[in-house]
């Protein structure tokens, strides 16, 4: 277990009286404190600071970086929402690290210096329920730009467990900006990865892998890891996947990665469940030269809810985060406000009590982008057009909320008005990737999904025949071509795509399973049951589905 030996310092020893500033009496008990979670051996910041030298080496910086309140990194400006965790120094104990620099820097008595930090075990949160590491480690090449990479971790469970937390831990934390994870059911991320022959797939997109029932598993740099509650854990299934998405930044050598990340499960099932919102735009399209370029989204409540966390995302352009609620009485509640966006900070942020929202409050978020070439993380020399898109040099603008309905029962219906703005928001926003890239077939077949979940067969059909055209072997576009032929009683269509997506992956089980039932379907049952005995030998909790679809088959 992480401990931390807490210094209060409510002032500055030295400001008021004539006493000279030391570092063991004034300045050690603020660094220990808020600077050397991350600054100290073996931890994320590039040095450490738990030492009078390394200290005194980078006085005048240090007091600089306070003094401008880049460090310690806090973006949301204060009084615009309240979160639990909150870095940042008073006014106090940013003048006393001045007021030392300028009068030498003394490092004063042995006597006065408080005892240095202790991090007990490998694990802040103590020792995990189940250990999770990459199946095996990837090599970051030693330049060029940031690098979007995912991996499939696997998590071994023999019967369904619930998840209370979740503890990242990156192997190499110089190299890692952060990571966002997301759990697959389907077993589509694991097909995926190590195809390009290096382990895990690139890219931004997490296909159809979902977040952990309504929860956002995320790291940053410094982030301290949150305990959760058994009343709030999320189910975890046997096969299940953890989709892991590192942003990865060159060092200038090549550097390895070795992933892990521990759980921690909860007695029991929750008794309540989240839902994830997010809004957004992904219409988005900037002119080069731009310097205030402001995007809107907006969402009605329909039931009565509590905000539980929040998670604004924007890239290299964002200038300005603005989000709030307005309120049936016409009043204004903040939810979050960054003024000086920052994609190199973005975090996830976790209110220190839950806001009430009542049905009828209407989410708003406001985004600025800066596509000028006075914006200092302009990645464009000169700047040039910038649209929606996947990479980190495209531009996005989400705003993700984990929402718990004040009544459960309320729970469905939440999830089922916002599907129908989610939908409509992700068929705006592949449209513009395909527009950027119209040979895309990745993007092509997830576009065609979405049209499906849509009820927008024609369109559906039109886009899968395009992704298989542009890549003929892609095993999942052509069982989820057959599955749409299918529903249109296509059925010998739908039987030979079925059997191309076994050509190129014969252990797909979900081809065997689709295939077994066409089959089936089509009075060939002798043919049917070599791929119903293929899905059970891989996948033997699907045994008791196949035997429901036959017998209602059969009836």
């Amino acid at each position: 277990m992480t401990r931390y030996w807490v210094f209060l310092v409510a002032a500055c020893f030295g400001c008021s009286g004539g006493e000279t500033p030391t570092f063991n009496r004034d300045i050690a008990p603020i660094v220990f404190h808020n600077c050397a979670p991350c600054h100290r051996p073996a931890g994320p910041a590039p040095f450490d600071l738990l030492g009078y030298e390394n200290v005194s080496a980078r006085a005048e910086q240090i007091a600089f970086v306070t003094e401008t309140r880049y460090m310690p990194p806090w973006k949301p400006k204060r009084g615009y929402g309240s979160f639990a965790g909150e870095r940042g120094l008073s006014t106090a104990q940013i003048a006393a690290i001045r007021r030392w620099v300028d009068h030498g820097k003394q490092e004063g008595q042995p006597a006065d210096r408080p005892p240095p930090p202790q991090w007990e075990g490998e694990w802040e949160l103590g020792q995990p329920d189940l250990i999770a590491p990459m199946t095996s480690a990837y090599t970051l090449r030693a330049d060029g730009p940031d690098v979007f990479r995912n991996f499939a971790i696997p998590l071994p469970v023999d019967s369904t467990r619930y998840v209370k937390a979740l503890e990242f831990k990156p192997g190499n934390a110089r190299i890692v900006h952060h990571a966002t994870m997301m759990i697959d059911r389907s077993g589509a991320a694991r097909r995926r990865d190590g195809r390009d022959g290096a382990p895990g797939f690139d890219g931004m997109s997490f296909g159809e892998a979902e977040d952990a029932d309504g929860h956002f598993l995320g790291w940053t740099q410094g982030k301290t890891p949150y305990p959760g509650s058994d009343s709030l854990a999320w189910r975890l299934n046997p096969g299940t996947d953890l989709l892991l998405q590192l942003h990865m930044l060159p060092t200038g050598k090549e550097e390895s990665i070795e992933a892990r990340v521990g759980l921690f499960f909860a007695d029991a099932p929750p008794k309540r469940r989240p839902a994830m919102l997010r809004l957004g735009r992904k219409d988005i399209d900037i002119p080069a030269g731009a310097s205030d370029h402001w995007i809107r989204d907006t969402y009605r409540l329909p039931v009565d809810v509590e905000v539980l966390t929040i998670y604004p995302h924007a890239h290299y352009l964002g200038r300005e985060i603005r989000a709030y609620a307005e309120l049936p009485n016409g009043e204004r509640e903040w939810l979050i406000w960054i003024e000086d966006w920052d994609f190199s900070w973005q975090d996830d942020y976790r209110f220190s009590a839950p806001v009430f929202l009542p049905s009828g409050a209407t989410l708003v978020m406001e985004y600025a982008y800066d596509n000028s070439a006075q914006n200092p993380r302009q990645p464009h020399d000169p700047p040039v057009r910038v649209r929606y898109g996947l990479h980190s040099t495209d531009e996005m603008g989400d705003l993700t909320l984990q929402i718990l309905p004040r009544r459960p029962e309320d729970l469905e219906r939440l999830r089922r008005d916002f599907y129908r703005k989610w939908l409509g928001q992700e068929i705006d926003g592949y449209k513009k990737l395909l527009e950027a890239d119209p040979q895309d077939w990745d993007t092509r077949h997830t576009l065609a999904m979405f049209y499906m979940r849509s009820s927008q067969r024609p369109l559906a059909l039109e886009h899968f025949e395009l992704a298989l055209e542009y890549n003929p072997d892609y095993p999942e576009a052509h069982v989820n071509f057959g599955i749409a032929l299918a529903q249109g009683r296509q059925w010998e269509q739908a039987v030979a795509h079925f059997e191309r997506a076994l050509q190129s992956n014969p252990d797909f089980a979900e081809a065997h399973f689709n295939l077994g039932l066409m089959l089936e379907m089509l009075g060939r049952s002798a043919e049917a049951k070599p791929h119903f005995d293929a899905v059970i030998r891989q996948r033997p909790d699907m045994a008791e589905a196949i035997q429901q679809r036959l017998a209602k088959l059969r009836r």
